[in-house]
């Protein structure tokens, strides 16, 4: 009896070591494989970098609980991994022409102020996610943007117009004006009847609106929001 319970202990304890080791060699696997692909490729965390991991990771996961797996089988599987990532960066680097086969591209979703809706069809973007974007950007109306990229790792760049360029208004001495969060009322032709309750409007008049910016239809604009310093801003689809 002893004798089985020691036999087991040690069987555990060669199984906590195994994962150890395993998980060891994975982790420095791991390291060489971040270091092949470099600091800019970490930063920017595209959609081929993403898949890089996932296969990594799961490289790592079937050493530890595949136990016909063989750890060394791992490694090489990792190794090569990574020499084919470089390869494959060395190729972008040389051949321009590659890039668009192995990488995203940016993508104009907002040219000279108009939102490109093809652009986001295209690029499986859709109002809301453009919004969240731009928030991350301290941007929250449609009407201060120029230029919007959308960047292969799913961020987007901004070029403001001329007006609504970042400047203090302390340096020009100028008074402070009250700010209001811009609600939008209109998403790809869709009414938010919710943020219309917010702002104590009814449908009747957000169509009378419309109305004054010779649009019939609800369905034909891509974005309408009202910020209380300016009223309502609308972008019919194109």
């Amino acid at each position: 009896m002893k004798q089985a319970i020691f036999q087991k202990g040690l069987m555990l304890m060669h199984s906590f070591f195994s994962i150890a080791v395993e998980l060891s060699v994975g982790l420095f696997a791991l390291i060489i494989l971040t270091k092949v692909m470099g600091r800019a490729s970490l930063s920017e965390s595209t959609p081929f970098d993403f898949i890089s991991m996932i296969v990594v990771g799961d490289f790592v996961s079937d050493a530890i609980y595949d136990p016909e797996t063989h750890i060394f089988k791992v490694i090489f599987a990792i190794l090569f991994w990574g020499i084919l990532i470089y390869i494959i960066d060395i190729v972008t680097l040389k051949f321009h022409q590659s890039r668009g086969f192995f990488e995203s591209q940016p993508a104009l979703v907002i040219n000279k102020g108009k939102i490109d809706r093809n652009v986001m069809k295209k690029n499986r973007v859709d109002m809301n996610h453009l919004q969240m974007l731009l928030r991350d950007r301290d941007i929250f109306s449609f009407r201060e943007i120029e230029f919007a990229i959308l960047e292969p790792n799913g961020k987007v760049s901004v070029i403001r117009k001329p007006e609504y360029e970042t400047t203090k208004r302390g340096d020009l001495d100028l008074a402070n004006r009250s700010i209001s969060v811009p609600v939008t009322l209109i998403s790809d032709g869709v009414i938010i009847n919710r943020n219309l309750d917010r702002l104590g409007k009814t449908e009747q008049w957000l169509i009378s609106e419309l109305k004054k910016h010779s649009i019939e239809d609800p369905k034909k604009v891509m974005i309408a929001e009202w910020r209380n310093e300016d009223g309502l801003f609308v972008q019919k689809i194109l």
